[in-house]
């Protein structure tokens, strides 16, 4: 297979996969060999997941631990509710515990029986994959100096929402409304319902005072949505979870919790009570937001690209297009890395990419291979 036939097979792979990116599975068996040596594109703490791996290196070292976990029921997900809370010093009664935060962003969707749900956009898609046009997307909001929370409430009246989505921080602008604009915005609701999907937050540089945040919200009319996947880089094992003081969304969502879980997803809520895993992932979490802003600082001096600032994980940049049309993939074919095009994101277009920021080394690779690509 030529080179040019290469990058065809890439392109049509993307467009196949929708609002997602294709899987490594499935760039592998279309090119016959696996080209990714570096994925920018999965979102995750690549040294979380270190610590994660040796844990479970450390407790799985034997066949008949192997076979317990196979062969036993898993424990409710209660049990995993409970552990995960002591981590996040959360209340466990407010807790559902899902498989993988889309469960979770299903259960509200459907439980809150949501009407019209105001978007603002870019953002994750699941939400109005899910809704089936029940929604409103609001343009105006996400990559500006100035968000304000006004903006959100003036536009969901405009447009007779009955709720509004929040992803904290912002999937793919990396943007985060500050924390006393989203005590107004909680303020100001009304009877309208409020999703904060936080399945970035342990990347704000103010984590703490988020956590202090949600703790004290007392609204039933708000949610949180998160996936431990982004932390950790355990997205195999398909872990979320909502939490609210609305009693009838718990009951809702813990009716459709039978056998949701699996052991080792429940042996992963295990670790977050141990107290070395605690400090370990807590070091891990202060290096990796470290080297992300090192990134960013590094990025920034690339003239030919436009790099938005992030609380995240990752990161939007914006390049021409018109001059590397197939950016994405020459990276890919000719550097190994995988990166992440934004051409299905509704509000941007083929000129954006995002960039997860990996560990230090992978990612001076990265500006190194794409300043050497664009030289």
């Amino acid at each position: 297979m030529n080179y040019e036939k290469k990058v065809e097979v890439l392109k049509k792979l993307k467009n196949d996969a929708g609002t997602h990116s294709p899987s490594p599975k499935e760039i592998v068996s279309s090119l016959g060999y696996n080209p990714i040596i570096y994925d920018f594109c999965f979102l995750s703490n690549p040294y979380a997941t270190d610590l994660v791996v040796d844990h479970f290196h450390s407790i799985l070292n034997n066949k008949e631990d192997i076979f317990s976990l196979l062969e036993s029921y898993p424990a409710n997900s209660n049990y995993v509710a409970n552990n995960i809370c002591k981590f996040e010093n959360l209340m466990p009664e407010y807790m559902v515990i899902g498989n993988g935060a889309i469960q979770a962003i299903d259960w509200v969707c459907n439980g809150w029986n949501l009407n019209k749900l105001l978007i603002p956009i870019p953002t994750f898609s699941s939400y109005y994959e899910l809704l089936n046009k029940d929604y409103v997307f609001n343009d105006s909001f996400w990559l500006k100096a100035d968000l304000d929370y006004k903006e959100l409430i003036r536009n969901a009246d405009q447009n007779n929402c009955d709720s509004i989505l929040l992803i904290y921080p912002n999937n793919p602008t990396g943007e985060a409304i500050n924390i006393e604009n989203l005590k107004s915005l909680i303020k100001n609701l009304g009877n309208k319902k409020l999703i904060i999907d936080e399945s970035f937050s342990h990347f704000l540089s103010n984590y703490n005072d988020f956590k202090i945040f949600r703790n004290e919200v007392k609204n039933n009319n708000v949610v949180f949505i998160k996936s431990m996947s982004k932390d950790f880089g355990i997205a195999g094992l398909r872990l979320g979870y909502l939490y609210t003081q609305d009693k009838n969304l718990i009951d809702y969502a813990k009716s459709k919790t039978t056998w949701n879980l699996n052991n080792f997803s429940v042996l992963f809520s295990e670790f977050l009570i141990n107290k070395e895993f605690i400090e370990k992932y807590e070091q891990a979490r202060i290096e990796y937001i470290s080297n992300r802003d090192y990134f960013y600082h590094e990025l920034k001096k690339i003239e030919i690209i436009k790099v938005f600032p992030t609380q995240a994980n990752f990161f939007l940049i914006q390049f021409n297009f018109k001059e590397y049309p197939n950016l994405v993939y020459d990276l890919l074919l000719k550097y190994g890395i995988y990166i992440r095009t934004m051409e299905d994101k509704v509000g941007l277009d083929s000129s954006y990419i995002r960039v997860a920021s990996r560990k230090k080394e992978d990612n001076n690779l990265f500006i190194k291979s794409l300043l050497d690509y664009t030289r």
